[in-house]
């Protein structure tokens, strides 16, 4: 297995699992919080899936499938670029989105991904997309912000679901 083909594999495999976590989970379960300030798991889907869309965009150099499908207009969402910092008010109404409405978004921008991981080799994963990052190639934010990042929210989400005496289908 060279390195594209870890890559890709990492990303199919953490696609395939956060569907699976999350696919029969009520309006309750996706919105409901251990305590105040906490994120819901309704929200950690659609973040994980927004960070994705932007890192995969940005190496394309297109506007992201939330911008390009208007999936603001379509969730009353402002979602910034880097998908962070939101208000409580706005983490909220991702929770509260309906599954179906986040599970189609979450399926564009994962074959979007797959797509884009196809045209890619070993040396492209080397590749710096900005001189004053040096440290930025491709591969480096596959690795930190797609799969560390995914898997990372992937085992909240697990807890959350434990919390609520859910078991994890894996």
């Amino acid at each position: 297995m060279n390195g594209i083909e870890f890559v890709q594999t990492a990303i199919m495999e953490f696609h395939r699992s956060i569907i699976s976590e999350v696919k029969d989970l009520t309006p309750e379960h996706l919105a409901w919080r251990p305590a105040a300030g906490a994120n819901p798991i309704g929200f950690i889907f659609w973040h994980i899936t927004r960070t994705e869309d932007t890192i995969i965009h940005r190496f394309l150099g297109k506007p992201a499938l939330w911008d390009a499908g208007n999936w603001q207009g379509k969730t009353g969402m402002s979602a910034p670029p880097q998908s962070g910092g939101h208000p409580q008010e706005e983490i909220e109404k991702a929770g509260a989105l309906p599954l179906s409405q986040v599970m189609a978004y979450a399926e564009a921008v994962h074959k979007n991904t797959d797509e884009y991981l196809k045209t890619l080799d070993d040396q492209k994963l080397d590749i710096v997309l900005n001189p004053e990052r040096p440290n930025f190639t491709i591969g480096m934010m596959l690795r930190n912000f797609l799969i560390a990042h995914g898997w990372w929210h992937l085992g909240e989400i697990k807890y959350l679901k434990g919390l609520q005496g859910m078991p994890s289908p894996f």
